[in-house]
């Protein structure tokens, strides 16, 4: 009788393989690997500057064992690669692919999406070859992994050494800070301003509900306390209008990877990588699908256990008559599933669940979220009745709104986020008074943006287009372990390191920090993952960047000089359009050396003006009269006088002490002028 063929699954984590060995029984052999088990070296590059090609080394003499077991193993073995369905958990299969496609009968991939029997039956038997899945996916690792890799080892010691300390920079790190360190700056610059709010008590049928003056916000005292003072001694109030109107409140979404994050963040207090640790947990233990994922689609067969659940636990009124289809920003993303629950079952089996794979609270109150999420995306809006009236006080007119629930809908499941006043109001019919109780007038404040919060900048990042669903936990937890950012209750605070850095790359390195390239760069990944881009092309930029120290970034105004140009002398530069240093190069060598129009006449002007002399050779050169310029608006100063705005401005922003200096003073404001303009 022939032998059997060994069968082998290779996922990265035990916990995970023992789970998996449950399921697929003796007939199987399911070993872990541990993580990465191959990486750059930790204490040289690892990348030949020429050909980009890298120098990957098994990580550990633990690591080297295992896969000298899993070899052994593995020998005219069939093979299942089922390590994470992501860019990083292929970047291990693929490894681990390369080490076995000579020894083994035949390498499959299967992608667990959720860690439950019939899934991880149904995707053994549908399992393709590895030579048969999508290379791209390494290849974006790798140029993820490589192009990183070069402008930490390239930028950080040079950053270090000009800055005077330990500085690391990084290609999505450095980004990440700069929003902090500008948020800050924000906070810093914001000067308060006060407004006022005036509200009246009215009452009918006994009870109470406050009205608003019609402009919610006044600027200005006076008119404020004018019509408290008009109102003060008024009775009644008369109903000018009512409208009633049924408003419905739809369920949010499954969860992606960063909302989940940015809702545990803002519920829970949890930083992004506990919330990812603890999903990490609830998918190896087969509570959720697979963790890293930027898409809200629900399986069909999940929406029907979803909606079966939804019958039976809460009634038909609950469902909708179809199932909810939700589609992701990005289209990509939908060949994947949201977070969602895999066992259809209340809240307390969920905690028994928890309780028997020998989980903690923290890993419930995540799967709370999960559970909440997920049933509520499938169930009925909420509806309420919202009532306006509008009232006229002594020809002044005020203004209330009430809701009243008619409908739970989904917020029978949960109800964090409401929206609607709770405000409850008596009949109203236009025409009729009602009683006014008391007024009264509020200063308030104006208040600065807030520090972001790791969640919030968690969604910051993701509106920018930086960082993907496997990176942002690890972004917010690499600006706090270099010492970037400290968190003062839930609020990132920059360190004096943050700012000296971001100051430093701003001037220097000034791509590193530019959200727009980094953007680019990301979806430049997202492109190789398709096959349409190279990963050496990624990486290519990347090292040239690092190569000068000049604003790589081309000005609009050098490129429209660098095109007319062009066009006088009828040459045809699109070849180096995205060259700096090229484009330099062609402009110093066709520009013009006669000043212009504007400059001769400025230049008149100012010798009118300061009674200095203007030679004719300075009038027919342009450097010259640069240099004329500068000299005689030094003697303007002299006599220069700031306008009335600009101390204002000054004394707005706390430099009273320029006031006497015009020539810092105006240096100061053309600087804050362009921030302001920038922003």
């Amino acid at each position: 009788m022939a032998e059997k063929t060994k069968k082998i699954v290779i996922v990265e984590s035990p916990k995970k393989a023992r789970e998996i060995q449950k399921f697929l029984g003796k007939e199987f052999s399911v070993k872990a690997t541990i993580g990465h088990f191959k990486d750059l070296p930790e204490k040289e590059m690892g990348v030949d500057l020429t050909s980009f090609k890298p120098k990957f080394v098994i990580k550990s003499p633990n690591h080297r064992k295992i896969l000298s077991e899993i070899k052994k193993l593995a020998e005219n073995a069939e093979v299942y690669i089922a390590t994470d369905p992501d860019r990083e958990g292929y970047a291990i299969g693929y490894f681990m692919y390369d080490e076995l496609k000579k020894k083994a009968k035949e390498i499959k991939r299967a992608e667990f999406h959720e860690i439950t029997p019939k899934h991880i039956k149904e995707v053994i038997k549908k399992a393709p070859k590895f030579e048969e899945t999508n290379f791209g996916l390494f290849d974006a690792f790798l140029g993820r992994r490589v192009g990183d890799r070069i402008v930490g080892y390239i930028l950080s010691p040079i950053a270090s050494k000009e800055i005077g300390g330990r500085f690391s920079v990084g290609r999505v790190q450095s980004p990440a800070v700069r929003l902090v360190v500008e948020r800050e700056r924000e906070i810093q610059a914001f000067k308060p301003q006060p407004y006022y709010v005036l509200s009246v008590v009215l009452e009918k049928e006994n009870i109470p509900f406050t009205a608003f003056y019609e402009k919610q916000r006044i600027e200005d005292r006076k008119t404020a306390e004018a019509v408290y003072t008009d109102i003060k001694d008024e009775k009644t109030a008369t109903v000018i209008e009512v409208q009633k109107k049924t408003v419905k409140q739809s369920p949010k979404p499954p969860f992606t990877t960063s909302v989940l994050q940015q809702t545990a963040n803002a519920q829970l207090r949890f930083s992004p990588e506990k919330t990812m640790m603890l999903a990490q947990d609830l998918f190896e233990n087969g509570l959720i699908t697979y963790h890293r994922t930027d898409s809200v689609r629900i399986s069909d067969e999940a929406l029907k256990k979803i909606r079966a659940f939804i019958k039976e636990h809460f009634g038909q009124e609950f469902l909708p008559p179809k199932a909810k289809k939700y589609r992701s920003k990005n289209t990509q993303a939908d060949a994947h599933e949201a977070i969602r629950i895999t066992n259809f079952v209340p809240l307390e089996k969920q905690k028994q669940l928890i309780q028997e794979k020998g989980l903690t609270e923290d890993h419930f109150k995540l799967l709370r979220l999960i559970y909440q999420r997920t049933i509520a995306s499938q169930m009925k809006e909420a509806v309420y009745e919202r009532t306006t009236a509008l009232f006229e006080i002594k020809g002044h007119r005020f203004k209330t709104t009430g809701s009243v629930l008619t409908f739970e809908g989904y917020k029978k499941l949960y109800n964090i986020e409401d929206k609607e006043e709770a405000q409850k109001l008596p009949p109203l019919k236009k025409g009729e008074t009602v009683k006014k109780l008391e007024q009264k007038l509020e200063e308030k404040w104006t208040k600065p943006p807030p520090r972001y919060t790791e969640g919030s900048l968690v969604k910051k990042l993701e509106e920018l287009g930086i960082g993907r669903p496997s990176t942002y936990a690890t972004i917010m937890k690499t600006i706090k372990d270099r010492g970037y950012v400290v968190k003062e209750g839930n609020a990132l605070k920059p360190t004096q390191s943050a700012y000296e850095l971001i100051d430093y790359l701003d001037k220097k390195y000034n791509w590193v920090v530019d959200y727009d390239f980094t953007k680019k760069m990301e979806e430049f990944l997202d492109y190789v993952e398709q096959n349409k881009k190279n990963w050496k092309e990624f990486v290519k930029q990347l090292y040239e960047k690092t190569q000068s120290s000049e604003k790589a970034v081309i000005s609009k105004k050098m490129l429209d000089y660098a095109l007319d140009l062009a066009r006088k002398h009828n040459k045809d530069i699109s070849d180096i359009l995205d060259n700096p240093q090229e484009l330099k190069k062609f402009i110093d060598s066709h520009k013009e050396t006669k000043p212009t129009e504007k400059q001769i006449a400025y230049a008149k002007a100012l010798a009118e003006k300061t009674g200095l002399e203007l030679p004719e050779d300075v009038l027919q050169d342009k450097e010259k009269i640069k240099k004329w310029i500068n000299k005689a608006k030094k003697e303007a100063m002299k006599t220069y006088q700031l306008s009335e705005k600009q101390k204002a401005v000054l004394i707005k922003n706390g430099r009273e002490d320029l006031i006497d200096q015009p020539e810092k003073a105006l240096k100061w404001l053309n600087n804050y002028f362009k921030k302001r303009r920038k922003k």
